[in-house]
């Protein structure tokens, strides 16, 4: 237990380096606007990669390296399409746990220069197998400079 808290512990550190930060939407007073943002579905994150340390993914190259495509039976069992000339994706993946997990994407709001993306994290019974839970929005392009700031939402 002490170790999963330990590792997501380290995933939101590592986010909060570089060009990311670990804040709140509400340390500003510039007004913000919700931007709507769409959840790619049956993407999964390949075991051979390193977690990324930034979750912005602008080009489908940087995208195929990280994640492959998971169709399943059904009407919704295709990968939701990612079209990198209109689109880029904010994703965040945690490390590999033995825990029920999800992550929820809550919200994301525009501020000045910077898009808020807060999301929620649920935690579950422990499992006889490990999964490495991960999330996936599909934004517009006209948001991709932007800087992001991730924010859990406890």
């Amino acid at each position: 237990m002490k170790k999963v808290l330990f590792a997501l512990a380290a995933m939101i550190a590592l986010a909060a380096c570089g060009n990311e930060q670990a804040a709140t939407p509400f340390e500003s007073s510039e007004t913000s606007n919700e931007v709507t943002f769409e959840v790619a579905k049956n993407y999964f994150f390949k075991n051979d990669q390193e977690i990324p340390t930034s979750s912005k993914i602008t080009t489908a190259e940087e995208f195929g390296k990280l994640f492959g495509m998971a169709t399943t039976m059904g009407e919704d069992g295709n990968p939701t399409p990612i079209d990198f000339t209109k689109q880029f994706v904010l994703a965040i993946v945690l490390p590999v746990t033995d825990f029920a997990t999800e992550i929820n994407p809550q919200k994301v709001e525009e501020k000045g220069d910077s898009l808020f993306y807060t999301f929620e994290v649920k935690k579950g019974e422990k499992q006889t197998y490990k999964i490495q839970p991960v999330s996936i929005i599909i934004l517009d392009n006209k948001y991709e400079n932007k800087e992001v700031v991730l924010s859990e939402d406890k």
